[in-house]
C-alpha cells in the first residue's frame, strides 16, 4: 500500500511524539515482567488506529484556497481527535521560529489544537498590542497547567495567576513593596555594583586564557537576586548560593522544555522524569524560602525594610488589617502569596538577566568596533574614576541602543506566558 504524503509525514510525527514521550517515561513505569511483545503490539495498533484517523481527517494537498476550515475568522491547522494539531507542529524547530513558518501559510494571526485545547497564536505587533494593551483584561487570564500549577502552588504568583480581586491586591502589595525601599532605585544599584566589582574581578582573574564567563555572570546575577531578596551575600563556591543557582537553573530548563503532560493533565499519574526532576528543585526551593521565610518573621520591625521579604510582610500586615476592619473576606494574601512572590524574583530575574548580559557580550566580542565606540562614550561622559550610575543612562545613548539591540536580536522570551479569554472578544 502506498501512502500519500501527508499521511506518510503524520505517521513520521506520530512515531517521533511517542518517543519523545517515552523519553519522559521512567522504566519503572512498566513491571519488571512487563513483555517487550505486549508494547510493540499496542504501538503497533495505536499506529493503525491513527493511520485510519487521520485518513479521514487531512485534507487534500492544493492552492491555498484549499486550506482547513477556520473556526469563525480565523484560519486553522488541521487536526485529529486526541491529538489535535500536535502532528502538524513537529520538526525540531523552537515554538517561535515554528510559528513564525505557519505564519507564511495561515497569516499572522492563527488557531490550533493543542490535543483538545483550541490555542490562538498572535504572531504580530498590531495584534499583540491589542490583545495585550487594549483589550488586556479581556485576556488577562492563564491556563491551568501541571507544571505551573507546581510551581506556584496554585497560581499564587503574579504571573501565573488569573485577573482577580485577589490578583490585583497581591500586584499592589508587590508594588508598595518596592516603594517601601525609599530610594529603592539607589539601593537597587548599590547592590547591583557590588556584585559588578566581584565579576569583574573574577573575570580579569583568568589572565588571557580562554574561559566560559556563563557561570560567573550566572553567580553574580544570582548574588544579587538574593541579596535583594532576603539579604544574603555569598562569597564564590558558597554551598547555599550553588543550591539556589542549581534549583533555580532545574526549574527554567525544566519548565522551557514543555512537556505533553500540560496538555494532558490525566500523565501525572505515570512516572515522569521531567515532572520528577520539577518537583526536586522545587522542594529544595520551597525549603530555603520557607527558612528564610520564618527567620525574616521572627526578626521583623517597624523600621526600614531590609530587603523584599521585609517589605512584602510589612504590606501583608498592613493589607491583612485593612481587610479585618473592611470586613470578612473569602480570599486573603497568604504566606504562600509571599514566598511565591520571592520565587518568583529569582525564576524572572536570575536566567533572564543572565542571558541578555552573556548574548550582549557575545556580541561586543564579535565587533570589536561597537565595543570601542561603548568605551569611548563611556570615557567622555563617565570617566575612570567612578561607576557608572543609573542616573548617567541620559547622557550614554549609544550603550542604551546597543543593550536595546541585544534584547530585540535575542529577546529572552520570544513567547510569552500563555493567556486565556476572560470573556467572549471579537
Amino acid at each position: 500500500m502506498r501512502l500519500k504524503p501527508g499521511l506518510s509525514g503524520l505517521l513520521l510525527h506520530f512515531t517521533a511524539m511517542f518517543t519523545r514521550l517515552l523519553s519522559c517515561v521512567s522504566p519503572l513505569s512498566l513491571p519488571p515482567s512487563f513483555p517487550p511483545s505486549f508494547l510493540l503490539v499496542f504501538f503497533i495498533g495505536a499506529a493503525v488506529v491513527f493511520f485510519l484517523i487521520a485518513r479521514r481527517s487531512v485534507p487534500e494537498t492544493g492552492p491555498p484556497s484549499s486550506r482547513p476550515p477556520a473556526r469563525g475568522s480565523v484560519p486553522c491547522l488541521p487536526r485529529v481527535p486526541v491529538l489535535g494539531s500536535l502532528p502538524w507542529l513537529g520538526g525540531g524547530l523552537p515554538p517561535h521560529l515554528l510559528f513564525t513558518r505557519l505564519a507564511r501559510r495561515y497569516g499572522s494571526l492563527f488557531a490550533l489544537y493543542l490535543g483538545p485545547h483550541y490555542t490562538v497564536v498572535v504572531n504580530d505587533h498590531q495584534h499583540a498590542r491589542e490583545v495585550l494593551l487594549q483589550r488586556g483584561k479581556d485576556f488577562a487570564g492563564r491556563p491551568s497547567m501541571v507544571t505551573t500549577n507546581l510551581l506556584t502552588r496554585g497560581g499564587k504568583d503574579i504571573a501565573f495567576s488569573d485577573y482577580s480581586p485577589l490578583w490585583k491586591s497581591h500586584r499592589r502589595l508587590v508594588h508598595n513593596s518596592f516603594t517601601l525601599f525609599g530610594e529603592g532605585t539607589r539601593r537597587l544599584q548599590d547592590i547591583v555594583l557590588s556584585s559588578v566589582d566581584s565579576l569583574c574581578a573574577e573575570l580579569l582573574s583568568g589572565g588571557r586564557r580562554g574561559f566560559d564567563p556563563s557561570p560567573a555572570v550566572t553567580r553574580a546575577v544570582t548574588n544579587v537576586v538574593c541579596t535583594l531578596v532576603f539579604s544574603a551575600t555569598y562569597r564564590h563556591g558558597d554551598a547555599e548560593l550553588q543550591e539556589v543557582i542549581r534549583y533555580n537553573d532545574g526549574i527554567v530548563q525544566t519548565i522551557a522544555r514543555g512537556g505533553l503532560v500540560d496538555i494532558y493533565p490525566w500523565m501525572k499519574v505515570f512516572p515522569n522524569k521531567c515532572l520528577s526532576k520539577l518537583k526536586e528543585c522545587i522542594s529544595v526551593r520551597d525549603r530555603l524560602l520557607s527558612r528564610k521565610l520564618e527567620e525574616h518573621k521572627a526578626s521583623l520591625s517597624d523600621g526600614d525594610p531590609r530587603d523584599l521579604l521585609d517589605a512584602l510582610l510589612q504590606g501583608k500586615t498592613g493589607s491583612g488589617r485593612s481587610q479585618t476592619s473592611s470586613g470578612p473576606q473569602e480570599e486573603r494574601i497568604t504566606d504562600d502569596h509571599v514566598l511565591m512572590t520571592a520565587a518568583e524574583a529569582f525564576g524572572a530575574g536570575v536566567e533572564t538577566t543572565s542571558t541578555t548580559l552573556l548574548w550582549i557580550l557575545a556580541y561586543l566580542l564579535h565587533h570589536p568596533e561597537v565595543q570601542q565606540r561603548v568605551q569611548k562614550e563611556l570615557d567622555e561622559h563617565v570617566g575612570g574614576e567612578r561607576a557608572v550610575c543609573v542616573s548617567d543612562r541620559g547622557r550614554l545613548p549609544y550603550l542604551d541602543c546597543v543593550i536595546n539591540e541585544g534584547m530585540r536580536i535575542r529577546p529572552v522570551s520570544p513567547v510569552l506566558i500563555p493567556h486565556t479569554a476572560m470573556t467572549d472578544s471579537r
